[in-house]
């Protein structure tokens, strides 16, 4: 199914929002991922990320980014500005309240020790705000990049009616009910 789509399917947003969610289903649903399976799942994620490691050093290497034509690849959006101007994008960017993702990443960094877990919540939350604004409305402005926002919320709620409404955004021709399918409530751990 991949042939015809010419264009980069990027699933952004912050860690912790349903990026791997979504990595998931486009893949169940017919879109291959471009992944290097070396994030290994975990109870944070037990169907796994979904990542590619270079997305990582995407601001000193975006050469294998031609690879992704006709995949679905993971790009944290702060390195949104770094892929290629050459390329057609359509951005899935998952969107979750503040305070679950602030609470799901604690529960990451707490398990592994990280001394990230002391942090200020009003000052991470009230900064992640204003870079998720800055980062939505620099996606408005680019000419190559279509994107379309995909609630976690809503998601968990109505997962079939949010897998047509990806379909749609790619062109149609995805495995809505397997996408729909991938969804799994009992994973909705941090909700408000």
């Amino acid at each position: 199914m991949s042939a015809a789509r010419s264009y980069v399917t990027v699933v952004s947003g912050m860690p912790r929002s349903g990026t791997s969610l979504m990595m998931r289903m486009l893949q169940t649903g017919g879109i291959p991922a471009l992944q290097d399976g070396r994030r290994p799942a975990d109870r944070h994620n037990p169907h796994g990320y979904f990542e590619d490691d270079r997305a990582r050093r995407l601001a000193h290497d975006s050469s294998w980014i031609e690879e992704a034509r006709g995949k679905a690849v993971k790009i944290i959006y702060r390195l949104l500005p770094h892929l290629p101007p050459h390329l057609d994008y359509r951005v899935l960017f998952m969107e979750r309240d503040l305070e679950e993702v602030f609470e799901s990443q604690q529960d990451m960094l707490v398990s592994t020790q990280n001394p990230a877990a002391a942090q200020d919540r009003a000052a991470i939350i009230g900064a992640s705000a204003a870079d998720l604004d800055s980062a939505k409305h620099w996606l408005r402005c680019q000419a190559n990049f279509c994107h379309i926002a995909v609630p976690y919320a809503g998601l968990m709620a109505n997962p079939l009616l949010w897998a047509d409404r990806v379909s749609q955004f790619l062109d149609g021709r995805l495995n809505l009910p397997a996408m729909a399918a991938v969804v799994d409530p009992a994973l909705y751990r941090h909700r408000r």
